[in-house]
């Protein structure tokens, strides 16, 4: 691990969405002996060297409880920026069960030179987002446009202009996501966990 203890990064795991594609809760899926959101939130705190919260509902976690619209990831990041006044914090979705600290190092060294709102260009998370009045005003802007596929994640990053880094190619089979049974199978079946 790198000296990334001297970052002021506050993590969230965000676990707060509904998990309607994968049928089940992914937060709870068994994932290298302990729940996906455990090991989740146990990366986030060994590679900040910090204690880290819990997007959702889990009160065995320290949590902030989305709020009470929700509108998928943006709700939890809306409520945690609005919690975590005047920080920065990088998010991370429960469901990228192949991130791991190599992956962080990057957007967290990056931060570290030059502080500020940061994304990946092929993933989008994880990201690390300034919790102020600005980013939260964009944030709300974006939650109240009409059209659901207008409410974005991507859209947010844009209007407070978060600037994209490319994730080294190496690192890149560990972007991925899984919100199917299937995605979920399949990345047991490549790490041999099932």
């Amino acid at each position: 691990m790198q000296s990334n203890s001297l970052v002021k990064l506050t993590g969230v795991v965000l676990a707060g969405g509904k998990s309607q594609r994968m049928g089940s809760d992914k937060a709870a899926l068994q994932w290298q002996g302990s729940s996906l959101l455990k090991s989740r939130l146990s990366l986030l705190e060994e590679t900040l060297n910090n204690e880290c919260y819990v997007s959702g509902n889990y009160p065995e976690f320290r949590h902030i409880e989305d709020s009470s619209e929700s509108k998928g990831p943006l709700s939890g990041i809306l409520s945690c920026l609005q919690t975590l006044n005047q920080r920065f914090c990088l998010f991370i979705p429960v469901d990228m069960p192949l991130l791991n600290m190599q992956v962080l190092d990057v957007i967290i060294n990056q931060h570290q030179t030059e502080p500020g709102n940061y994304y990946f260009s092929d993933s989008v998370f994880p990201i690390i987002v300034e919790a102020n009045a600005k980013n939260l005003s964009c944030l709300t802007d974006v939650l109240s446009l009409p059209v659901a596929k207008q409410r974005s994640i991507k859209a947010f990053l844009n209007l407070i202009q978060a600037t994209e880094i490319k994730i080294p190619k190496e690192l890149a089979p560990a972007m991925v996501n899984t919100n199917t049974p299937e995605q979920w199978q399949h990345i047991q079946d490549k790490v041999g966990e099932s």
